[in-house]
């Protein structure tokens, strides 16, 4: 998922960067995106529990909350020694922060009303696929390249990737399941570690600045920069694309 990150720490990527043994992609924002979406479902699970909130409402306060209960901030309010450090069960308190923070329910629907949602966004049904990613993954996959998702989720996107990309052999690394989301160091460190290659032979495509470019890089992965809700000055940064497609085509450029 994009963050709102500026550019001008970039350090671009080589040109001359080798064709990578390995493709990883973000999951939210560059491969699946929610149906209906978050808002709209946010708006009927309130609607649902005696809640009538407008859109632009649960917009606004979404975006709060994105920013007041990153994990970073939600583990160092609650005492974190490592800010960055992720589980299954934090990122459920996480996102039950989330879904009072914007619907703003009772104490009586507080449980009710999360379970629902996070019910609804577990459920490969609510999410589809971007109509570029299956031609452009079946394109790397035709040219040899071992491919996965590298995602700051939970659990949920395991039978999330089952439906969608069943005709992909993939391999699915999780932030919760790691204990540590992008841009963690560790992260990636666990990533490079399981799939037996040098840093430089991975390559991550993504839509969020820091979590799939910026850090990666320092690491010494490969990145591209995925721009699909292209903001002023996106396409002036080296390695951008406005789309999956864009972007394996200068994969198999090299």
């Amino acid at each position: 998922m994009a963050s709102s990150l500026g550019v001008s720490s970039l350090t671009p990527e080589r040109k001359t960067a080798p064709r990578p043994k390995v493709v990883l992609l973000d999951a939210v924002g560059t491969v699946i995106r929610p149906l209906p979406s978050v808002a709209h479902a946010y708006q009927a699970a309130g609607q649902l529990h005696g809640i009538d909130l407008d859109l632009q409402t649960i917009r606004q306060r979404f975006y709060q909350a994105i920013s007041k209960y990153s994990v970073h901030a939600f583990q160092t309010s609650h005492g974190s020694d490592d800010p960055l450090r992720t589980s299954e069960s934090s990122e459920i308190a996480r996102w039950q922060a989330i879904v009072n923070f914007v619907l703003s329910p009772t104490t009586d629907q507080q449980n009710d009303l999360f379970k629902h949602l996070w019910k609804h966004f577990g459920q490969a049904e609510h999410w589809c696929l971007f109509e570029d990613v299956s031609p452009a993954l079946s394109r790397l996959a035709d040219a040899g390249i071992p491919l996965g998702l590298a995602s700051n989720f939970d659990q949920r996107l395991r039978p999330i990737a089952e439906q969608h990309l069943a005709d992909f052999d993939l391999t699915l690394f999780i932030s919760s399941e790691i204990g540590w989301v992008k841009p963690a160091s560790q992260f990636y460190e666990h990533v490079t570690r399981e799939l037996d290659c040098q840093p430089n032979e991975i390559l991550l495509i993504g839509d969020d600045w820091e979590n799939d470019v910026q850090a990666p890089q320092i690491f010494g992965w490969q990145a591209l920069y995925l721009t699909r809700s292209s903001k002023p000055g996106d396409g002036d940064i080296p390695n951008s694309y406005p789309s999956l497609d864009a972007a394996v085509d200068a994969v198999l450029a090299r």
